[in-house]
């Protein structure tokens, strides 16, 4: 059951190539009926029928095609009325009245009994062991026929693999840009952010002094480390600073913030501030 499930061929629809085969085995052996069935675990299922219309498939038990596939030689009963087995078989016992019944089992290349290759006919009749070779040999064209189906699934579900784990890496890039790309701008915003609390947001009116400045860092992903400052001293003066730390980034502006508040004087300081 694992090998009929390894091909996948259970009501599949109908194929060309197997159409062919039954049509060829009921020329050859000159019998109204010829099938190709597969032996599921409760059925038997016709991948092929010539002269049995409308028939996809029928019980296992008691079966025919169910004994045939047991062995690995061609079964032959040249009058079913006389086998203890086939005689109760819908096909013989019911209206198509089957009276002689030949089949090939159809076995893979590690050794499983996937099915047959049967010819029937309505009066009872005996076959040569050329003709049973002959069936042999049809059996073995379906199990061909079986094997390049696989390689093409093969074929096909490595192809659709691939192109799943190629569009799951295409997906993965995207979100990894997307993701680059919402980083690039938190950094931005906290670098823009932070670099404001390192400088004045405005300079003050100085009466009598007209005040301009300028600051831009290198990059906007990236914290400045130079400074600028202008304050009151009290007594009407005023003073300003101006900083230059080496480097950038979060360790230059953890200097430029201790400096900053250690320059700049506190409004509750009582300490007196030095003429600059």
């Amino acid at each position: 059951m694992a090998a009929v499930r390894r091909y996948d061929i259970l009501d599949t629809p109908p194929d060309g190539a197997y159409d062919r085969v039954a049509a060829l085995a009921a020329r050859l052996f000159e019998v109204p009926v010829a099938t190709v069935t597969i032996v599921d675990e409760d059925r038997i299922w016709f991948k092929a029928t010539h002269g049995l219309e409308g028939v996809t498939e029928i019980g296992r038990d008691p079966g025919l095609c169910a004994s045939a596939v047991l062995t690995d030689d061609t079964t032959v009963i040249p009058d079913t009325l006389l086998d203890p087995v086939a005689c109760s078989n819908p096909l013989v016992a019911g209206p198509m009245g089957v009276r002689f019944y030949a089949a090939a089992p159809i076995v893979t290349a590690d050794g499983y009994r996937l099915g047959t290759v049967n010819v029937l006919d309505t009066r009872p009749r005996e076959i040569s062991e050329t003709d049973s070779a002959t069936l042999a040999d049809l059996a073995a064209v379906v199990r061909d026929q079986l094997e390049l189906r696989l390689s093409a699934l093969h074929v096909v579900r490595a192809e659709q693999e691939r192109r799943k784990v190629e569009q799951e890496k295409r997906q993965a890039e995207e979100e990894a840009r997307q993701r680059a790309e919402r980083d690039k701008a938190a950094i931005a915003a906290f670098a823009s952010t932070l670099q404001r609390t390192l400088v004045p947001p405005a300079l003050p009116a100085v009466p009598g002094l007209e005040l301009a400045c300028h600051y831009k860092t290198a990059s906007p992903q990236e914290v400045g480390g130079d400074f600028y400052d202008v304050f009151p001293v009290g007594g009407g003066r005023w003073a300003f600073f101006l900083g230059d730390v080496c480097g950038k980034g979060a360790e230059a502006a953890s200097v430029t913030s201790l400096t900053r508040y250690s320059c700049v004087p506190r409004p509750s300081s009582t300490r007196t501030p030095r003429p600059r």
